[in-house]
């Protein structure tokens, strides 16, 4: 199996997450060593107990990394990889860098000039007015503004990004195919022609209070 499916792989097992993965690949060698390796070696890894490593074993052979790849690209989106180019350098210096990222869109180099605007779902008419306009601005002088696609002060952001003809990238709190609010499908639409919509989650991850905080590392 090439590395960048076994990233994939990894990524769809439930209960892994990125900080586990890379202190498995510090222990193993390779992302595809982690789906050959036993139990005794995984739970080798720092942090990695039987439960962690038995939910490994079961869950790694089930998973076809190509039927995903297929069904990510009927809905016109892509997979990348921490060892794919097109993978955002400003990402791998985190703790817990991605370990795929579903792209609706293009990523460019110019994106690391970005700006995030995030606020209340439920904000004022005069915040949603400073952040269109901070985001048409910024999109005017050349800044990529990075945002959530969430109702309010997000959607605002996108907006003004748009109006100004800037690019824009929304990160999702759940997977492509679960977009969240339904009522964005179209800002959406509009964001991945002019920017990228983005998610770390495995396709039919609906979003809930834990994905929300968590993909505000990606933002910022």
């Amino acid at each position: 199996m090439q590395e960048r499916l076994a990233y994939i792989v990894l990524n769809m097992i439930e209960g892994l997450g990125p900080v586990s993965v890379r202190r498995l690949i510090d222990t193993l060698g390779t992302p595809k060593a982690i789906l050959e390796a036993d139990r005794e070696a995984l739970m080798e890894a720092r942090g990695v107990g039987e439960k962690l490593a038995l939910k490994i074993i079961t869950q790694r052979d089930s998973i076809d990394p190509e039927a995903e790849i297929d069904q990510a690209a009927e809905l016109g989106a892509r997979i990348i990889t921490p060892i794919d180019e097109e993978y955002p350098e400003s990402l791998k210096a985190i703790h817990d860098p991605p370990l795929a990222l579903y792209i609706k869109g293009h990523l460019f180099p110019a994106d690391g000039k970005a700006l995030g605007i995030v606020g209340s779902r439920s904000t004022s008419q005069y915040g949603l007015k400073a952040a269109d306009r901070f985001a048409f601005q910024l999109g005017q002088t050349g800044f990529t503004v990075v945002s959530g696609l969430a109702r309010g002060t997000d959607t605002a952001a996108h907006w003004g990004a748009l109006k100004s003809k800037g690019r824009t990238i929304a990160v999702l709190g759940g997977a492509i195919d679960c977009l969240y609010p339904p009522e964005n499908a179209e800002l959406a639409e509009k964001i991945s022609k002019q920017g990228a919509v983005i998610s770390e989650y495995p396709l039919g991850r609906q979003a809930d209070r834990m994905t929300f905080p968590y993909r505000n590392r990606i933002i910022s």
